[in-house]
């Protein structure tokens, strides 16, 4: 069994986290067999993943081809439509108002064209991939009955809005451009931390290219790349509104709150997993329960004990049954992001920061 570290990941940053699972998830839907992600037993712990006879330049061969096939034209990427007067990426799950009903309409039916040439050609990824972002919502209106089209969409997609701005069009489509355009020794070097080049950025030293999954600056373009497909791990339930008086959003595996208070959440863990497994732990209802720890019902810090009457979201005796069952599983911590927001409230940047861990072993 061989195995590769992401070096310059370390566990308070939610793109290290993401950066794992989307690199793990790339080498299986590239061919590998028996792919295995974990992060290393030693008290400074990094994302490693491992497969027999996994090498470096193998696994940076196979994100070579995962981003070119991305970046050519004919990929699902560059798919795009009229909204306004202006071209925008078809599959992006946030849009600016699609507006009248023939927009929606047309918008539907070419992105279940998209769907149904992916099914056909049996490619997963991509389809857990574009599942998991979610998509413009038509099914969700406000008390004025306004459509509320961005609540199907995962919490993890923080492209900033400005100026008709939009995830595939503006994000992937230039980071995917950016690797594919490297050669293998560029990539593996990047994933390995040994470099860090930012070309869909300009290098810039408030970059965005980890996209609110780390604090502005440059970003390796092949780490970033790994990190934002590895949203595809992270699925997304969608919700039916039953009163227009309630805010319903879809619900992004790894996320708490709304509004004001929002976190994201991750799993640390000691011993190898298959990608199946790691979907499953992030999305059992025990890993959310330990998240919660300290939080109201409205995922807020919890008053000092005896000042309040706030209810916390989860009960002692809930929280001990999800900490075993998480120990039971080699879990041994989980880190809790808070998402802070920046700029105007109009266009506001979302933003993990860095995490605060809450540990499993240890309270048992």
């Amino acid at each position: 069994m061989s195995e590769i570290t992401l070096a310059s990941c370390a566990p308070d940053v939610l793109l290290s986290h993401l950066a794992l699972y989307g690199l793990a998830a790339i080498l299986e839907a590239g061919g590998l067999t028996a792919v295995r992600a974990a992060w290393s037993r030693d008290g400074d712990p990094r994302p490693v993943v491992s497969a027999p006879g996994l090498t470096g330049e193998q696994a940076a061969a196979v994100i070579a081809a995962h981003a070119r096939r991305a970046a050519d034209p004919a990929s699902w990427l560059h798919r795009s439509i009229t909204v306004n007067g202006s071209p925008r990426a078809l599959m992006s799950p946030r849009l600016s108002a699609l507006g009248d009903e023939a927009t929606w309409r047309h918008a539907q039916q070419q992105r279940h064209q998209v769907l149904d040439e992916l099914t056909a050609s049996g490619n997963w990824l991509d389809l857990r991939f574009l599942a998991a972002l979610g998509e413009p919502c038509y099914w969700v209106r406000d008390r004025q009955d306004r459509i509320q089209q961005d609540n199907a969409t995962s919490r993890l997609e923080m492209q900033p809005r400005n100026r008709g701005s939009e995830f595939v069009g503006n994000r992937l489509r230039k980071v995917a451009a950016a690797v594919a355009a490297r050669t293998a020794s560029q990539i593996l070097s990047g994933v390995l931390g040994q470099t860090v080049r930012d070309e869909a950025d300009g290098d810039a030293a408030d970059s965005r290219t980890a996209t609110g999954l780390a604090a502005p600056g440059p970003a390796d373009n092949a780490l970033a790349w790994c990190a934002l497909w590895g949203i595809s791990q992270l699925p997304l339930a969608m919700r039916v509104q039953t009163d227009p008086r309630i805010p319903v959003t879809a619900v992004t595996t790894g996320h708490l709150g709304r509004g004001r208070s929002e976190w994201f959440y991750a799993p640390v863990w000691a011993y190898p997993w298959r990608p199946a497994r790691i979907r499953t732990i992030l999305a059992a209802a025990q890993t959310r329960t330990v998240a919660s720890e300290g939080m109201d019902r409205n995922a807020r810090p919890l008053p000092a004990e005896g000042t309040g009457r706030t209810q916390p979201m989860a009960t002692g005796s809930d929280l001990t049954a999800a900490r075993r069952w998480l120990a039971d599983r080699q879990v041994t911590g989980i880190m809790r992001f808070p998402v802070e927001r920046f700029g105007s409230d109009n266009a506001p940047e979302r933003r993990a920061m860095r995490g605060q861990p809450i540990p499993v072993r240890e309270r048992i």
